[in-house]
């Protein structure tokens, strides 16, 4: 029986360290940021999943892949411009509907406009854990992140819209056939 859930193995390993990062890290952190995934754009025509459970053209282009992540944030404020460290951890449903999660580290640069709005770039590191559409054997890969956000400071919270590019190729299999783009957001306290 070809199950889409983890392996057991994988699950023992990778529970504990998830567990440590975003539970004990919240006591160091400045920004706890709770990321909502979205759509994924597919930058060239072989990379288009045209079975796709849930896109939203015919083609197979635009696909919608809902998933929640969160990450932290290492800066003293999260008001402070500049550079600070970041995690960030999370699962989407990918293009055929299978459950793709990552951890992953870097860096953070934010610069305030005037009092509310910003803008800001996460360059990051990433470990996925996902299948591709032709092998339904999940295994673990490197793949490079990179996004750029505009943000609104409300006082209590932020919000940020993202848009993050991840090139063909890279790892993890969900970019064999085609480079991506993907929008997302983050509630950030």
């Amino acid at each position: 029986m070809d199950s889409q859930l983890p392996k057991v193995k994988i699950l023992a390993v990778s529970c504990p360290l998830l567990i440590f990062i975003f539970f004990l890290s919240p006591c160091f952190a400045g920004e706890v940021d709770v990321d909502m995934f979205g759509l994924t754009y597919h930058l060239q025509k072989s990379g288009a999943v045209r079975k796709a459970p849930l896109k939203l053209d015919d083609a197979g282009y635009v696909v919608f892949n809902p998933g929640l992540g969160l990450g932290y944030d290492f800066r003293d404020d999260r008001q402070t411009n500049g550079l600070s460290a970041t995690i960030h951890g999370g699962m989407f449903e990918n293009c055929d509907n299978h459950p793709y999660s990552f951890v992953a580290a870097g860096g953070r640069y934010r610069k305030y406009f005037n009092k509310n709005t910003f803008f800001e770039t996460n360059l990051m590191e990433a470990l996925t854990y996902g299948n591709d559409t032709d092998d339904k054997h999940y295994k673990l890969a490197p793949t490079p992140y990179v996004n750029i956000g505009l943000g609104h400071d409300y006082g209590k919270f932020s919000m940020t819209y993202y848009l993050s590019f991840i090139p063909k190729d890279s790892g993890g299999d969900i970019t064999s056939s085609t480079a991506m783009l993907f929008l997302s957001a983050a509630l950030s306290f």
